[in-house]
C-alpha cells in the first residue's frame, strides 16, 4: 500500500505534534493558574487565595490536542490493520480539522491585544508556540486528507483482489 505508509507518517507527527501542544498547554496552564498574593500582616504569613475558575484561554488546545492524538491512532491502526473505516474515521477528522486548526491559528494570531486580567506579559509565548504547533497542524490535515483518500481507495482494491483470489481457489476446489 503505497499511501498508507504516508498516513503512517502523518499519524506519527500528528501524534507528536498533539504531545507538544499538550505540553505547551500544561505550561502554559500553569503559569495562568500561578497565583502571586503578598502576604499580609497578622495572618501569620500564609496567603489564602481562592481560585474562582478552573478555565483558561487556551482551554481549547487541551481538546485539540486529545482529538489530535486520538485520530492520529484511528490513522495508525487503520493503516497497520487494513480497516478502511478507521482510515475513513481519520480522513474525517483531517477535514475538520483543516477548518478547525486554521480558524484557532488565525485567532491566536490576530488576537494579540486582547489580554485577560490574570494573563501576564509570559503567556504570549506559550500562545506564540501554541500558534505555530497548531498551523504545523493544519498543514498535516491538509496532506493526512489526500493519503488518506488514497489509502482507502487501495485498501478497497485490495479487498477486492483477495475476494476474487478467494473465489477463483473456491471455484478450482469444487468439483465441476
Amino acid at each position: 500500500m503505497k499511501s498508507g505508509g504516508g498516513v503512517l507518517c502523518i499519524s506519527v507527527l500528528q501524534l507528536v505534534v498533539g504531545l507538544v501542544l499538550l505540553g505547551i498547554y500544561e505550561a502554559y496552564k500553569k503559569e495562568f493558574f500561578r497565583v502571586k498574593v503578598p502576604a499580609t500582616v497578622g495572618d501569620g504569613g500564609a496567603t489564602g487565595t481562592v481560585l474562582t475558575t478552573t478555565s483558561t484561554p487556551m482551554d481549547i488546545v487541551f481538546f485539540l490536542s486529545l482529538l489530535n492524538n486520538t485520530f492520529a491512532f484511528f490513522g495508525l491502526a487503520g493503516v497497520i490493520n487494513s480497516q478502511k473505516e478507521m482510515v475513513t474515521a481519520f480522513f474525517s477528522y483531517n477535514i475538520v480539522q483543516i477548518v478547525l486548526s486554521f480558524h484557532l491559528f488565525v485567532d491566536v494570531a490576530v488576537d494579540t491585544t486582547i489580554k485577560f486580567p490574570r494573563e501576564s506579559g509570559m503567556n504570549s509565548g506559550y500562545e506564540t508556540a501554541a500558534a505555530v504547533f497548531v498551523f504545523f497542524n493544519f498543514l498535516l490535515s491538509i496532506s493526512a486528507t489526500y493519503f488518506a483518500v488514497q489509502a482507502v481507495s487501495e485498501i478497497k482494491e485490495k479487498t477486492r483482489e483477495e475476494y476474487s483470489k478467494l473465489s477463483t481457489v473456491l471455484d478450482d476446489a469444487l468439483p465441476g
